[in-house]
């Protein structure tokens, strides 16, 4: 072979380390979404009247409009959050992305996960024709029905999260955002922060007896501060690993 003609094994590894390259590039901007997204459950516990103290319990009608079956410190305040200001926190989103397009010419499919939230934002009107009511706490946890966890503005983020997790092949992200829709849903669906089913009693006893469920009180988990914490806690990881990588790639 002439010594001047490329070898072609050579030029395909190239390209491959050309393409790998210009996909960390393009998805090197997820951070900031990830963020932002895990901000509005982390400033949604400034809604509840007690999200760290314990108190003594009572019963909390749903929709839960604070986010998490606890009482919530006025329902004007939950309904500007959830309806303004998670919005507004979706216009962020936006115009990062655009201005990425515009500065480095790096495209992603980013109108997904935007119009996945606003969407699902939109759809927490429908919260207003909603049965209402609340938990009947003479029924067990496996009895509760399982539509009450639909009525939370939290599943609006969660999947805002798992669509931003695909456009951004991110496999990190979209398991934080199912993390996030199972322990709302769950929660909501029982009545209460903390409640667990039968199943996952007799798990955590060992598998020994069964009951009708329970509550997780370890380390303040009854409460929506702490429960909120942990909620977000992968995505917020995420996200500052994520923009530690992407700093690193800049310099």
């Amino acid at each position: 072979m002439d010594s001047s003609t490329p070898d072609p094994a050579a030029v395909l590894a190239e390209m491959g380390e050309l393409r790998a390259r210009s996909r960390r590039l393009a998805h090197a901007g997820a951070w900031l979404p990830a963020l932002i997204l895990a901000a509005l459950p982390l400033l949604s516990i400034g809604l509840y009247r007690h999200p760290f103290a314990t108190v003594n319990a009572s019963s909390v009608g749903y929709p839960f409009w604070g986010g998490l079956p606890e009482e919530q410190r006025a329902a004007l305040a939950s309904y500007v959050f959830w309806l303004i200001v998670a919005p507004l926190a979706f216009v962020l989103v936006a115009q990062w992305y655009r201005r990425r397009e515009h500065r480095q010419g790096i495209r992603v499919p980013w109108r997904v996960p935007v119009t996945a939230g606003l969407a699902a934002l939109l759809c927490l009107l429908a919260l207003f024709a909603a049965p209402t009511g609340e938990p009947d706490p003479t029924l067990s946890a496996d009895s509760g029905p399982w539509w009450r966890g639909l009525l939370t503005p939290l599943l609006s983020i969660a999947v805002a999260v798992i669509a931003l997790g695909v456009v951004e092949r991110s496999t990190a992200i979209t398991l934080s955002g199912v993390w996030m829709a199972v322990l709302a849903w769950q929660f909501c669906a029982i009545g209460f922060i903390g409640g667990l089913f039968g199943w996952q009693t007799w798990i955590l006893n060992g598998g020994e007896g069964s009951g009708p469920g329970g509550q997780l009180t370890l380390f303040g988990l009854d409460r929506p501060g702490p429960t909120l914490i942990l909620m977000t806690l992968p995505l917020l990881l995420v996200g500052l690993v994520r923009a530690a990588r992407s700093r690193g790639q800049l310099r």
